[in-house]
């Protein structure tokens, strides 16, 4: 954090005044003190010139209008009074910005996904209707057609289409129900794992609609037990299949509105996945990405739904000897040439133009694709979409070294990069429609996110939220400054870490270090961004004397192909040996007391913790394991087998690997913490290394929270689960 000089607070320099503020966790987790001021609800206008924002005007919710030249509000497109006391949770326009869907109740289902009740709010009507019967289930994933003339939505594992012109409802599909059959959404599997929740899409012209179909009757299911408020708990099953188990059976359908007739798209046979899909440019012509069990083969097809008989046209085609990342990086020209798409056949991960013919272009190790676009040593981390007008593609990209990224344009002829945000830390950007205009976020390690609002060109045009209220706070609080460097460790790897050292640190005295990580497969820690409440976590740790320390080791990301699919088919045993190493580099720094070295991690970083306090004795006095993988097998198929392959294919690799199998080599201190209600990594990770350990005659601590998923929150949750890490790491560390 920035510390402002003491002539801004116009004080007298007296030791006392400045004395540092002590930061506790009801304050970090069980307060709004430290929030960060963002723009909510951000949703660009047809025109590109002005965007719509949800904001709180004192009365309520309110939908206003801003104009992207000046920042500068002119309207309001629906206000608390027009809603009649509806609590507004969300909203999107539709097509011809005419109606605007309303979203209240909400009610989460898995990570991304939630049901809830629709209203549609007729703008020149002043009316809002429901977009269903409230009496009935709540829908999800409603969304308009591109005209404004219809809606589709969800409910009960069925796909719906409404005339909003009668509020007449379609149903679509008639086989829905749950742990079965799912229609226009996706599977638990899906969701987490390829980041797809909404199991259909819209043509240009709103007449058709492709959508996804899953047939999860084979896939086993798993029980959650909920215990609050019930004199007997309840016992919540769905389906999820785990590493080498069957998969829903998927298959992709074009619904025909004017017909009334749905249409099968000949996929193919076999174990598949169907990770993305839509509709081209033109109204009639489907795509869809096919890839094999193992995600080392990604094919492209489009399909012309016209055609009385329908033939895929194989358009795109990638393999790999470890896997093929899924990501949401594809986008088509609007005059339906081609499409822009990332992968990594040059060794980093790059943007390519691919014209939307038959795939018949030069093959390069079993890859089709045309020419790069984007080239040289450094991963773009995301496509924005591309500028029509501009001839360009809007990206993402840590183009000067790992912990920074920002927002470029590119020719899509490979010419003309331009950097259009601010120098500096991380940023990210939402652009306009016709990308005249995008609103940047950017932050560093040590200075909360700024929004600023720029024009296609990246020249500012004005601030949105400087958060200097919340400088103003941490000011108080004189936190230390997270420092960058980089580690040669004595197995040969070069890590990128930060540092973050207490107030009145002194090199010449030795400090108990404690690591935090995560190490997760193409993931990255170590940036210069803003880490919210985990940061303050840290300051807290630091204001009693530790050294907090995180490194990114082998198999996180940007830093090409080779750094992060090294760790294929052997997940851990790469990622443990760096932490390990790492952490016997900083048991040879003269200001590190070697003898009080910890670790800790979450979800996979909890995995990791797991290894290195078992691994990795002989360097960790102690470490904190929150809702860890402990064995591979209880994960799940996508994830697991993307970098890990089958079971019976690599059981050395999911074994050697396991924490289970090492906990007689523990001797330090070690805490163990789970949600029982966790959907994702399930309780029985934790359960098994629960009973290895008693069966090894191991001392631990153990920290369960009934009710609670895999973000262990709600309440005073968070703040009890880092007050009992803060006392495990000073009580043992």
């Amino acid at each position: 954090m920035t510390r402002l000089p003491l002539l801004a607070y116009g004080l007298i320099a007296v030791a006392p005044v400045f004395a540092q503020k002590e930061l506790t966790n009801q304050e970090i987790w069980y307060s709004p003190a430290f929030g960060v001021e963002r723009v909510g609800g951000l949703n660009s206008m047809n025109d590109g010139l002005r965007y719509t924002a949800l904001d709180d005007d004192g009365n309520g919710p309110a939908i206003n209008i801003y104009d992207y030249r000046t920042g500068e509000r002119t309207g309001t497109l629906v206000s608390a009074k027009d809603l009649g006391g509806l609590p507004l949770e969300g909203y999107s326009l539709s097509g011809d910005e005419q109606r605007v869907m309303l979203e209240t109740a909400t009610e989460p289902l898995y990570r991304y996904s939630y049901y809830a009740h629709h209203f549609v709010h007729d703008l020149r009507a002043r009316s809002v209707r429901a977009l269903s019967d409230t009496t009935k289930s709540k829908q999800r994933l409603a969304t308009f057609s591109p005209d404004g003339s219809k809606a589709a939505f969800v409910r009960d594992n069925d796909l719906y289409v409404t005339d909003l012109a009668t509020m007449h409802e379609m149903r679509i599909t008639t086989d829905g129900a749950w742990n079965k059959v799912i229609n226009g959404a996706t599977d638990w599997v899906y969701e987490e794992e390829f980041t797809l929740v909404q199991g259909y899409q819209w043509n240009s012209t709103g007449t058709k609609l492709v959508y996804l179909r899953s047939d999860e009757s084979d896939v086993m299911e798993f029980n959650v037990v909920m215990y609050r408020d019930q004199l007997y708990p309840t016992d919540y099953r769905f389906k999820y299949p785990k590493a080498g188990e069957k998969n829903s059976n998927v298959s992709l359908h074009v619904y025909d509105i004017g017909s009334g007739r749905s249409t099968r798209v000949p996929t193919g046979d076999g174990d598949i996945y169907l990770p993305r899909f839509g509709f081209t440019p033109d109204a009639n012509t489907v795509w869809y990405m096919r890839m094999d069990r193992l995600q080392q083969e990604k094919l492209i097809y489009t399909v012309n739904t016209s055609n009385a008989v329908l033939d895929p046209v194989l358009v795109y085609k990638e393999t790999s000897d470890t896997y093929i990342e899924v990501t949401d990086d594809l986008y088509f020209a609007e005059d339906g040439s081609g499409f822009v798409l990332t992968n990594e056949t040059t060794g980093w991960n790059h943007i390519h133009w691919c014209p939307l013919v038959p795939a018949r272009t030069v093959a390069v190790a079993g890859n089709t694709f045309t020419r790069p676009i984007t080239t040289g040593a450094y991963d773009v981390l995301s496509v924005k979409g591309i500028d029509r007008a501009g001839k360009r593609v809007i990206f993402t990209a840590s183009m000067k070294d790992p912990m920074h990224s920002e927002v470029y344009a590119i020719g899509l002829n490979g010419k003309g990069l331009k950097e259009l945000s601010p120098a500096g830390g991380s940023n990210d950007a939402e652009f306009s429609k016709g990308f005249k205009y995008f609103i940047n976020t950017r932050s560093t390690a040590n200075e909360p996110p700024v929004t600023t609002l720029h024009d296609g060109t990246g020249r500012l045009v004005k601030t949105l939220k400087d958060n200097e209220k919340l400088k103003t706070r941490l000011a108080e609080y004189q936190l230390p400054q997270i420092e960058f460097l980089k580690a040669k460790l004595d197995n040969g790897t070069e890590v990128n870490a930060w540092v973050l050292k207490p107030k009145n640190f002194d090199s010449r005295q030795q400090h108990p270090v404690f690591m935090t990580q995560y190490s997760g497969p193409n993931s990255n820690e170590v940036v210069d961004s803003w880490g919210g409440r985990d940061f303050l976590w840290h300051c807290l740790l630091a204001q009693k004397g530790y050294v907090v320390v995180c490194a990114d080791g082998r198999g996180t990301g940007r830093r090409g192909r080779d750094f992060r699919h090294m760790t294929y088919g052997q997940l851990g045993k790469y990622e443990a040996e760096d932490q390990i190493a790492m952490g016997r580099w900083l048991g040879t720094q003269p200001w590190v007391d070697k003898a009080r070295i910890g670790i800790q991690g979450w979800s996979f970083g909890g995995y990791m913790s797991s290894l290195c306090i078992t691994k990795g004795a002989d360097v960790f006095k102690a470490a904190i394991a929150v809702a860890p993988v402990t064995n591979w097998r209880y994960y799940d198929s996508i994830y697991t087998e993307r970098y890990m392959g089958l079971p019976k294919d690599h059981a050395d690799g999911y074994d050697d690997n396991s924490p289970i199998n090492h906990v007689g080599n523990l001797r330090g201190k070690f805490m163990l913490v789970h949600g029982l209600a966790d959907d994702n990594v399930h309780f029985q990770n934790s359960a098994e290394m629960f009973s290895a350990l008693v069966k090894a005659n191991k001392k631990f601590e153990f920290l369960a929270y009934p009710d609670k998923n895999h973000g262990i929150y709600g309440g005073t949750t968070r703040m009890h689960l880092f007050e009992a890490m803060t006392d495990f790491v000073t009580g043992n560390l």
